[in-house]
């Protein structure tokens, strides 16, 4: 599962999402039927162990949270991606079967930061992200990758209202960002990974409105919102 998880029009009032928002239900259920299928494709039965690195991102603290509550085995990473030699420790202390890269730079207070950070955003979103990839590769490790959709946009080839749709084997056609611009080039060079499953997460929903990057929480804030159809990612349901 790679592009989209839900598109939806965003044509709703402020005042209709403000009177829907007590309705929302999206209770947890990530699943562990791929790793534990993933550890026997590896000629393995043992125990699925995870191994999650972004534990200061909201993905990485969420991955805890299910974790947690699916009663499974993880432990987060302390390594920086850049330092090979702790990603090695990182492994060999916690003998993971999976690991869940929820770790990249963003930028603060938004994406404009990597504009005038580029050599911090390349560390970070293409040397870190791959030093991990063939850590994992070479040790026989299962990775996650948790990319972006913000990678593709309507163009002449994909005009928006179409019913044209992106596949996952298409080239991503936006760099209009230096941080889409580095996650398209990664994502092109993990596909060589046999042990890499890329997630594209696009504008992330969670039940949850405290959560500042919530997109629901986001939007309802908005005075105006437009009316571009668009993919969200009910994070709960990958």
């Amino acid at each position: 599962m790679l592009f989209p998880l839900r598109s939806i029009s965003c044509t709703a009032s402020r005042t209709e999402i403000h009177a829907k928002r007590s309705s929302v239900r999206i209770r947890p259920r990530f699943n562990l039927v791929m790793a534990e299928a993933n550890g026997v494709a590896n000629g393995t039965t043992e125990e699925p162990v995870f191994l999650i690195v972004g534990k200061n991102g909201w993905i990485g603290g969420l991955l805890g949270q299910y974790f947690k509550e699916a009663g499974a085995k993880y432990e987060y990473a302390t390594a920086r991606l850049e330092d090979r030699s702790a990603i090695l420790a990182d492994i060999d202390r916690v003998k993971p079967t999976h690991v869940m890269n929820a770790a990249g730079l963003t930028g603060r207070p938004n994406v404009d930061w990597c504009e005038t950070h580029k050599v911090e955003t390349i560390r970070s979103n293409v040397i870190g992200c791959l030093n991990l990839a063939d850590v994992c590769n070479s040790k026989g490790i299962h990775m996650t990758y948790f990319g972006t959709g913000c990678i593709f946009h309507y163009d002449d080839s994909f005009p928006m209202n179409s019913g044209k749709g992106f596949k996952e084997s298409d080239k991503p056609n936006f760099t209009g960002s230096y941080y889409s611009y580095t996650k398209a080039m990664v994502e092109s060079l993990l596909k060589e990974y046999p042990n890499v499953l890329t997630l594209r997460v696009r504008m992330p929903i969670v039940a949850d409105f405290t959560y500042e990057r919530n997109f629901t929480a986001k939007i309802i804030r908005y005075e105006k919102v437009v009316n571009i159809p668009n993919s969200m990612t009910v994070l709960p349901e990958m």
